[in-house]
């Protein structure tokens, strides 16, 4: 009976086979052997796990549930061969029993869908594409049944018209999406065109979906014919307003460009990678003198550059790429060069004028130079005055060349910001630094500017306006620069900022010759009161000379006179005498005089030294030892606090000498005379203090003559006020200041603020 089974499995179509109890081959049929390529096996008599190794423990644990009754069926499963491929299959495992009822082994029964399956996951795996194609791409289908006039639309088409997918279309219906009725019109007659002469359907429509947003949509159908009679237009519908909005962006840029490119204000002249021009604006034919169809594809730039600075240029951008400068095979033309200096142009009509040029290389998306661009600013005005302020003040030092300039472009929605290579090179930044957003740009505001950069923007967004402003940045390598942002900003429908774009000038140098001029403007202004001050010393000086020499000149004459008309040779005598007390006095006053003027016209600056005070305390009273010794004054210097000051040593002796030596000359007869000279720092500022308890003064009757020449204030025989005098003119030549506080009979405190 077995051999039969045997008999008939071996002559069955399918894919059949009969196991032992030790899962051993009985009988297979030719398809069984055919589906699992077998044919070069010999299998009967063989283990079906040495026929297939690749059968994992979990199926023969299968295998020895179904020897002990049970039965295992399968739709499908992977069968994964030891080759490396996958085998989709399906089963019906069960057990096959013997004449006495026993189960003598298994029939296994498979068949081989690996090609249905395939095609099965390709199909699949198509429609995924196509459902993640409609989705990114936002493109839905639609159907028009010509026969029944039903529409039908897919869920993308309801997502793109913003309408639940309970709604029902129509073409009526459909119409209702655009506003416009030439819009209508296009639809209606391209669906009649289509439908009686097979035109297939291609439209760009704006329509305004169910929520009220305006959107651009790309429609194509095509007419599907059953016995050449239209039933049904088969389309799609793209929704294309992002890349509309993107156009209209591209466009607006392009406006802008050629805006620039043709503004009479710059020059724009551009080469391709052999140097002959191609691009020679309005500006540049203003600027040189040349037609654009006399350059474009017959000039090089030679034509009108000085060879000599072109030479510069080539040397310069040798050592700019670290090239040998021995090297004649470098050619600069193959570098990203980016540079903006002064050059000299030459018109068509030979003269020449000075023009500020940024050329910049031309690179391709490989990378690779496909010529320059130079764009030029005449600044001979700008040569001309500052040549003539030059003339007028060389104090002024106004910088040759205006700083490079700079673009960027922010779009506020997605916080992505592109910056020009100069903006890179103002930063000292990287290039290869792409990744870019607001605060690449932030992170290098100087920390004091953070708060005006913070309140511009905010004003820039509640007005939509940008308006010029400077502030300082620190670059990367740790400079200070400032520079001047220029901007125009861009807003939606709504009136939302959208995006930005604007330039960037480094302007440190132009502010620091600011500076400058504003520096110059005070040392000329503090210049200017000093010689005020001294031309109202000496105004001072000869009206004081002009009085004390007045009385001693007049006492002169009159006793010259009376000498004249004496004829007694005793009054003679006498006369004769008064002439030498005369004379005296007057040499005294002309020394004190001399004395003051050299003061005040010397320059007691340039004999400045460090003076120890303690050396000139002492010096002083070695002086005036002898007064000391004769009055038994008691002297007493502190200087602890301040022990040295740079100043006239010359200076600093008289002024010690005079106001220590008065506090001992107009000591009070009743008390011991004690004189106290002290030191100190006060809000910066060195000052000395001569304090006495002398005779003291009546400031409220001699406080405006205290410092005169020759104004005494005591019957003292030594009184001739020259000392007061001569100490403030010292003090006041090297910008200081003395006053005095003093009451009578109680003493005198001389102030002097250095």
């Amino acid at each position: 009976m077995e051999k039969h089974h045997q008999i008939f499995i071996e002559q069955t179509p399918t894919a059949i086979a009969m196991l032992d109890t030790n899962m051993v081959y009985l009988a297979a049929s030719k398809q069984w052997v055919q589906d699992f390529k077998l044919e070069k096996e010999t299998i009967i008599g063989r283990s079906h796990y040495d026929i297939f190794p690749e059968i994992g423990d979990d199926w023969k644990a299968k295998h020895q549930q179904c020897l002990q009754g049970a039965i295992d069926i399968c739709d499908e499963a992977p069968f994964y061969r030891k080759d490396g491929s996958i085998q989709w299959i399906y089963w019906d495992v069960r057990p096959w029993y013997n004449a006495e009822g026993e189960i003598g082994g298994l029939l296994m029964h498979t068949g081989d869908i690996t090609e249905q399956k395939e095609k099965e996951l390709k199909e699949k795996k198509i429609n995924t594409i196509l459902s993640d194609t409609s989705e990114i791409a936002r493109i839905g289908t639609w159907e028009i049944d010509l026969v029944q006039e039903k529409v039908t639309w897919s869920s993308m088409v309801y997502e793109i018209h913003e309408v639940p997918l309970d709604y029902e279309p129509t073409i009526a219906s459909g119409l209702d999406f655009f506003e416009d009725e030439e819009s209508r019109n296009r639809v209606l007659e391209s669906l009649k065109e289509a439908q009686e002469i097979g035109t297939p359907v291609n439209l760009t429509l704006n329509l305004k979906t169910a929520k009220g947003n305006n959107r651009w949509v790309k429609v194509i159908g095509k007419v599907e014919l059953t016995n050449d009679i239209p039933v049904k237009i088969l389309g799609i519908t793209q929704d294309i307003t992002s890349s509309m909005i993107s156009e209209q962006k591209l466009t607006i840029a392009h406006v802008e460009l050629e805006a620039i490119f043709n503004s009479d204000a710059i020059a724009v002249i551009t080469t391709n990678a052999d140097g002959v021009i191609n691009r020679f604006n309005t500006g540049a034919e203003q600027l040189l003198g040349y037609t654009a169809v006399e350059m474009i594809g017959l000039k090089k730039p030679e034509v009108y550059l000085v060879k000599e600075e072109l030479e510069q240029f080539k040397q310069d951008m040798i050592e700019v790429f670290g090239k040998n400068t021995a090297d004649i095979n470098f050619n600069y033309r193959n570098e990203n060069v980016n540079d903006t200096r002064q050059w000299t142009y030459k018109r068509k009509n030979g003269s020449l004028l000075p023009v500020l040029t940024t050329v910049t290389a031309v690179n391709n998306k490989k990378g690779e130079n496909e010529g320059f661009i130079a764009v030029a600013t005449d600044i001979s005005k700008i040569k001309e005055v500052k040549n003539e302020l030059r003339k007028k003040n060389d104090l002024l030092n106004f910088a040759e060349q205006i700083s490079m300039m700079s673009n960027w472009k922010w779009d506020t929605v997605t916080d992505k910001v592109q910056w020009s290579q100069n903006f890179y090179k103002i930063l000292e930044l990287d290039e290869a630094i792409i990744e870019l957003n607001f605060n690449s740009y932030f992170r290098f505001v100087h920390p004091e500017d953070i708060e005006i950069v913070n309140n511009h923007f905010e004003k820039v967004e509640k007005n939509k306006n940008w308006e010029r402003f400077t502030h300082r940045i620190i670059t990367t390598s740790g400079k200070v620069k400032t520079i001047l942002l220029l901007g125009k900003v861009f807003t939606n429908e709504k009136h939302e900022i959208v995006e930005m774009i604007g330039t960037c000038q480094d302007v440190t140098e132009s502010k620091e010759e600011e500076l400058k001029l504003i520096r110059a403007k005070e040392e000329l202004e503090i210049v200017a009161q000093k010689l005020s001050y001294q031309n109202k010393q000496l105004a001072d000086f000869t009206h004081i000379t002009s009085h004390n020499l007045r009385a001693p000149v007049a006492n002169l004459n009159s006793l010259m006179e009376i000498y004249k008309l004496s004829d007694d040779d005793k009054e003679r005598l006498d006369i004769f005498s008064k002439f030498d007390t005369v004379i005296d006095r007057l040499t005294l006053t002309l020394n004190t005089l001399i004395e003051a003027l050299k003061t005040k016209i010397s320059d007691a600056q340039e004999e400045l030294e460090s003076v120890d005070l303690n050396d000139i305390f002492e010096d002083t009273t070695q002086i005036l030892s002898g007064s000391i010794l004769t009055s038994g004054a008691v002297i007493k210097g502190d200087f602890t606090e301040l022990s040295t000051i740079t100043y006239n040593r010359i200076y600093m002796d008289s002024i010690f000498l005079n106001l220590i030596g008065n506090a001992i000359k107009y000591r009070a007869k009743d008390r011991v005379p004690e004189i106290i000279v002290k030191s100190k720092i006060k809000n910066g500022r060195n000052i000395i203090t001569f304090k006495d308890n002398g005779l003291g003064i009546d400031l409220e009757r001699h406080g405006h003559k205290l410092f005169g020449l020759n104004k005494v204030f005591h019957r003292h025989p030594d009184a001739k006020g020259v000392g007061l005098f001569l100490t403030k003119t010292q003090v006041e030549a090297m910008g200081g200041t003395i006053t005095a506080t003093s009451e009578v009979n109680v003493g005198t405190t001389f102030t002097i603020i250095f």
